[in-house]
């Protein structure tokens, strides 16, 4: 296939990019910028001028697409207005072609789960992620329009020393002593980065259109293991702060989610993650190999 990824620059695009480069696809990243346009071409991907927030820049790369990746992470208050004339211009574009589109999500959506929800579950979605969740829902009703549209809901991402998980790690490093929001009892889902880039290759090959599928890991620790795991694998000990999560906003509101997030429908399409735990990665892994490479 011919991918075109949004966001294929970024944390979790980098990966995703590079694993569909892995199955034998031809893949294509947008770059608003001569800098980004180098770093692409640098990572033997064909670069092209799209820019999200003016989408009428998108619509040649995604005419010439088999399959479209959107995963540009939120960056201000108007991105819900990013996205949303982003993907109205891509459903334009893709229509009657019966080619793939994918948006990158967030567990998130679900909001807290009382126990363990799945792909059949209907989010809810706290108020600062109704927006997103209206998003899921076009991409999802696609299928009506002749696209097979699918939604990847993640995880909180790590791996690779990056991602939220490092900022646990430098608060550690900076103050000997890793941050908690809250009282830290909140579930965590998570996935590691390669992983998360498997599935959504997987789900563009024969993930089936207008369904949602879960990249999490089958294991549930919670805010307080994952800092004390940070705190250790950077010297502090295990020694942790409390804070107040309103110190962070929306973006605080997240990370205390309370979730326990079920993947059966992703492991239907042969995914199995297979990456360290977080425990393992932030004691042993990437990000204590951050540190002492920095």
């Amino acid at each position: 296939m011919d991918v075109l990824i949004l966001g294929a620059t970024g944390y979790a695009g980098s990966a995703i990019e590079r694993a569909f480069s892995r199955r034998g696809h031809w893949t294509v990243g947008t770059t608003r910028s001569d800098h980004a346009r180098v770093i692409l071409a640098s990572r033997g991907i064909a670069p092209a001028f799209g820019d999200a927030a003016r989408p009428e820049t998108i619509v040649e790369p995604v005419k010439r697409a088999d399959a479209v990746v959107y995963c540009i992470q939120a960056t201000d208050a108007d991105q819900w207005d990013v996205d949303l004339g982003a993907i109205r211009t891509i459903a334009r574009t893709l229509a009657g072609t019966e080619r793939t589109f994918i948006y990158m999500s967030s567990t998130w959506v679900y909001g807290n789960t009382a126990g363990i929800v799945d792909e059949t579950t209907v989010p809810n979605p706290p108020p600062h992620l109704e927006k997103r969740a209206k998003l899921e829902a076009m991409v999802l009703n696609m299928v009506k329009i002749g696209i097979r549209g699918h939604v990847v809901r993640s995880g909180i991402i790590y791996g690779d020393g990056g991602g939220i998980p490092a900022m646990f790690v430098q608060s550690a490093r900076q103050r000997l002593s890793t941050m908690v929001l809250g009282s830290g009892e909140n579930h965590w889902a998570t996935v590691g980065r390669d992983d998360l880039a498997a599935l959504t290759v997987l789900v563009a090959e024969r993930g089936k259109p207008g369904a949602a599928y879960n990249a999490v890991n089958d294991d549930a620790f919670t805010m307080l293991e994952i800092a004390q795991a940070a705190s250790r694998g950077a010297g502090a000990g295990g020694a942790v702060t409390t804070v107040n999560p309103g110190i962070l906003g929306p973006f605080g509101e997240s990370l205390v989610l309370d979730q326990r997030v079920g993947n059966a429908r992703a492991k239907s399409l042969g995914w199995k993650p297979e990456a360290p735990t977080i425990i393992e990665e932030l004691q042993n892994g990437s990000y204590p190999e951050m540190l002492v490479a920095s």
